[in-house]
This record gives structure tokens, C-alpha cells and sequence, in this order.
């Protein structure tokens, strides 16, 4: 199965409580994970820039989980696409790649 979790909150309860759904996907032993990818848009991209403060947690996805920053929404902050964290890839448009992966066959969850 492929699942992508799409994260739009600016709060970091929320980002908090979509890395502990994803984690939990992750972690459930009766569901074949064949890729997990979290995409963030909006406020949520300050998630996976330099400096949120559960960078660490991010990282700890490793290749575990696809992370997808919005490049609108990246330049809509004045953030630069070099202030992404490592593991983190741009795409030109959240909206597009959700819509691009749900016709690839993901399972598409709404985190906060």
C-alpha cells in the first residue's frame, strides 16, 4: 500500500500529532507499507525548514518516509528551498503532487 499524509497546520501540536500518525503507520505490523510520503503545504512547511522545532524528529524519518515541501508555499514565506532539511524534496505544488499521487494509487489522510 502507498499512503501520503497531508499536513496544511502552521501548529506545532498538529505537526506533532502527524509525525505520531505517521510513525503509527509505520509501526503497524498488519498493514504492508510499500511508501509512506508526508507533504506539507501552507504554514506547516515551516515543519521541515531550518530551525522547526522538531527538525529532529524529521530527520528521524530517514528513508523511512517521502518528505514533499511546496514550492509555492516556500516562496509565499520568503523561505529558500536551501533552508529545507535534508531529507526534505521540494515539488512545484502541494496541490499538484497530492493530486499527482492520488492517481498513482495513494491512500490520501488529512493530518491537522
Amino acid at each position: 500500500m502507498k499512503t501520503v499524509f497531508h499536513l496544511t497546520s502552521g501548529d506545532v501540536g498538529d505537526w506533532r500529532h502527524a509525525l505520531g500518525n505517521v510513525t503509527n503507520l509505520l509501526e503497524d505490523e498488519t498493514v504492508e507499507m510499500e511508501e509512506v510520503a508526508l507533504l506539507v503545504n501552507g504554514d506547516a512547511i515551516h515543519l521541515f525548514a531550518e530551525g522547526s522545532p522538531l527538525a529532529e524528529d524529521v530527520r528521524a524519518l530517514g528513508d523511512d518516509v517521502r518528505c514533499l515541501g511546496c514550492r509555492n508555499s516556500l516562496t509565499g514565506r520568503d523561505i529558500p528551498e536551501s533552508k529545507l532539511l535534508a531529507n526534505v524534496d521540494s515539488v512545484p505544488s502541494g496541490v499538484g503532487e497530492l493530486t499527482r499521487l492520488q492517481s498513482d494509487g495513494y491512500a490520501y489522510l488529512k493530518v491537522p
